[in-house]
């Protein structure tokens, strides 16, 4: 393997780069913005470019507190450039997704070698969860390359304290905080600051000595015009959101969304915290079978590597920040992924260099039955969906996992580890591409905004009641206004008898004292639990025994 990648592939880095565009960048812009987070991030930029705000996020004509704007900036340039479209929503995202490949691979290979920051680049381009991640115009992509930059970045001006290119590596540091900061709010912050706080206490740069605590390794990090630093890239823009929302927005993101998300949970969000740990490892797959061993290996390693220990502790506290709060979900962890594959890299690449390849049988295994039941669970999760049952068949193409995982199998035994590794990251490059380019659009046609769009021209009065799919207020490019009593509802049809309501079939029966409906759809939302619906009030009168006897008409099912 060793004497591939040095001689017949000599620019290993340009073929990151290539993969890493044509993983992130394929088909990007063919899928809806559908997701709830995603429309709702993608809208925001568009309103506020709309009004040429660069301050105040609003989504459907109200404030959004829920995330500060470095992504909606990205976003709102990209629609100055490319247009609004799902692409230019997705575009910073996608070069968050290069970016953050190329940085693991530049910091694995000037710490251990070339192989390792291959297999370390190549681990992540081979996760779904990865590129998953990468095509959604949500913060998350912004704070996982910015969070990696600054600890990467930390770690070369530590590892260079004796020389004067360290204060390039904190400056890099302090930018990257700042911007981080910008991106998700004070998590941006706390987490780099606690895994360098644990490091420099193992590396014993923290000590007591004499009933004092020595702190003379933190002079060396130019603090004071660091976190001034800091201060001007964050600050500026949340005191002009406090000032021009009279402190509307801070109270709503200080309190709801940071502090209220980690001690309560939010959102159906919750469960035990092993879920945390469940999510690493489901999100790494396929390499993450091995991350155990990977990380036994680093604590036997730690006192003589200190980018083992640097790295175990990223993937540590970022994990278990995560498992002690309330509110979890799969891409909380996603900043530690670079880190986790860099200690998988070292593992693999230690079994190459050792040959002790029986290292390897147990995760293989576990990866060989995961593989083949995986296309099963795909079939089922299908065959579940009323809306999607017809698309099951779509579950055979996911055939290339126990494939690629059975000549995976075949090449280990003749101890021939190049191919083996390969066949395994080539298996799920290729279900990524036939996922984002074939199967996932089919599926993408079936959810209720893209069945219904057509019953909804540009002249169409719409209203909302409750809640309903903020994909709608994105694709009519206009505000909806939202009803949230019957009463307040009846009021409006007055005016607009011919207006269309959206909502969810839970709230149907609220409505059946104010009018005769005509349902013109109803339809489950994609790997969703509610079921949209578009009402049309009928226009006759409701005599009062009709009151009593309320009447649903369907003109179209499912």
């Amino acid at each position: 393997m060793k004497r591939i990648l040095s001689t017949q592939i000599q620019n290993p880095y340009w073929i990151v780069l290539l993969l890493s565009i044509v993983v992130f960048g394929f088909n990007a812009g063919e899928l809806m913005l559908y997701g709830l987070d995603e429309t709702k991030n993608a809208e925001c930029a568009r309103e506020m470019l709309q009004r040429n705000d660069w301050i105040v996020p609003t989504f459907n004509g109200e404030l959004r507190t829920d995330k500060p704007p470095l992504h909606y900036y990205g976003m709102m340039i990209a629609y100055k450039v490319l247009g609004v479209n799902e692409f230019a929503a997705r575009f910073f995202s996608l070069a968050c997704g290069v970016i953050t490949i190329l940085f693991t691979y530049r910091f694995t290979q000037k710490y251990f070698n070339t192989r390792t920051a291959w297999i370390a680049a190549t681990i992540l381009l081979a996760s779904v969860h990865v590129s998953i991640q990468f095509r959604m115009s949500v913060p998350d992509p912004y704070l996982i390359m910015l969070m990696s930059f600054s600890l990467m970045s930390f770690f070369y001006g530590y590892s260079q304290t004796h020389h004067s290119k360290s204060r390039n590596g904190f400056l890099l540091f302090y930018i990257g905080i700042g911007l981080s900061i910008l991106s998700k709010g004070p998590v941006g912050m706390l987490l780099p600051g606690l895994i360098i706080l644990f490091f420099l206490i193992l590396k014993g740069d923290i000590h007591f000595s004499d009933r004092k605590l020595q702190l003379s390794i933190l002079s060396k990090f130019h603090i004071i015009p660091g976190l001034l630093l800091v201060l001007l890239i964050a600050l500026p823009w949340y005191i002009a959101v406090h000032i021009q929302t009279q402190g509307e927005w801070t109270e709503g993101f200080f309190l709801k969304h940071n502090l209220s998300r980690y001690t309560a949970s939010m959102e159906g969000h919750g469960g035990i915290f092993l879920i945390t740990i469940l999510y690493v490892l489901v999100g790494l797959l396929p390499f993450s079978v091995f991350l155990p061993q990977s990380f036994l290996l680093a604590w036997k390693q730690r006192k003589n590597n200190d980018v083992l220990l640097f790295s175990l502790l990223v993937v540590s506290v970022i994990t278990g920040f995560f498992m002690i709060s309330s509110t979890k979900l799969p891409n909380y962890t996603v900043p530690a992924y670079p880190f986790a594959a860099i200690l998988i890299a070292y593992f693999l690449d230690s079994v190459v260099s050792t040959r002790q390849y029986q290292k390897l049988k147990a995760g293989l295994i576990v990866y060989l039955i995961l593989m083949f039941i995986l296309p099963i669970g795909v079939y089922i999760a299908l065959q579940q969906d009323a809306s999607l049952k017809h698309l099951a068949w779509l579950a055979f193409l996911f055939l290339t996992f126990p494939l690629g995982a059975a000549t995976a199998w075949v090449y280990y035994n003749r101890h021939n580890l190049l191919i083996a590794y390969h066949a395994v990251v080539i298996s799920f490059l290729v279900t990524i591409g036939v996922l984002f380019g074939y199967a996932y659009p089919k599926v993408d046609k079936e959810n209720p905004v893209a069945q219904t769009l057509r019953l909804l021209p540009n002249q169409q009065v719409v209203v909302g009641f409750k809640l309903f799919n903020p994909a709608y207020v994105y694709y009519l490019k206009r505000s909806i206004p939202v009803m949230h009593d019957p009463k307040e509802l009846s009021l409006f049809l007055r005016q607009h008898p011919n207006a269309i309501v959206i909502s969810r079939e839970e709230f149907m029966n609220e409505l059946t004292d104010i009018a005769h409906w005509k349902v013109l759809k109803k339809r489950r939302d994609t790997f969703e639990s509610p079921t949209t619906v578009l009402l049309q009030k009928e226009q006759r009168e409701i005599t009062p025994e009709q009151l009593n006897l309320p009447q649903l008409t369907t003109n179209q099912g499912r």
